[in-house]
């Protein structure tokens, strides 16, 4: 069942297709098949898209958001970064960091949901996109911040997810090479 949040938001997203006016910061093109990961990604059209505003940066791939008056637990869907306590994983300071740079506190951020709106810890699933459209959870693996990870059945981006995670662990970029393997 939808929640109050997601409902609102497609109620905003319809309103505002009818009235010719857009939720998002900028338009956000949607990748066709034969781009590579680095293009900016949108969620398809029709999905129940807004923004929300970046309160905080809890590690690499958890983040505090404020939407329509609520302060929101995020998870990042389709990524996994390196911890940052219990106990300090390689790279998870990096990875916090590279989040930040991307999405500041106080910067304004386009959201989609997938599937599973929600994790076990009731935090909220989401993929994240800045102004320009960059798929943020994309640009973290991207850079080698974050391996790829499949949670079922939340797949929407798994393809480039994936196709990003193998092009940075054969480059080296990130953890994959400044951390010993597994």
């Amino acid at each position: 069942m939808p929640r109050p949040t997601a409902r609102a938001a497609a109620a905003l997203l319809a309103l505002a297709a009818v009235s010719g006016c857009s939720l998002l910061p900028a338009e956000l093109p949607r990748q066709d098949s034969g781009a590579g990961p680095s293009a900016p990604l949108a969620p398809a059209a029709g999905d129940a898209t807004a923004t929300g505003t970046i309160v905080s940066i809890t590690d690499g791939d958890t983040v505090r958001m404020l939407v329509e008056g609520r302060e929101l637990r995020v998870r990042l869907i389709g990524l996994d970064t390196p911890e940052l306590r219990d106990p300090l994983e390689c790279y998870g300071p990096e990875a916090t960091a590279a989040l930040e740079a991307l999405a500041p506190p106080g910067t304004e951020v386009g959201y989609a949901y997938d599937r599973d709106p929600q994790d076990r810890y009731e935090r909220e699933l989401l993929y994240l996109f800045t102004a320009d459209g960059t798929l943020i959870n994309l640009a973290l693996v991207e850079q080698g911040y974050a391996e790829a990870l499949l949670v079922e059945p939340n797949d929407r981006y798994w393809p480039e997810l994936q196709a990003a995670e193998r092009a940075a662990r054969d480059a080296g970029r990130g953890l994959w090479g400044a951390c010993p393997a597994p």
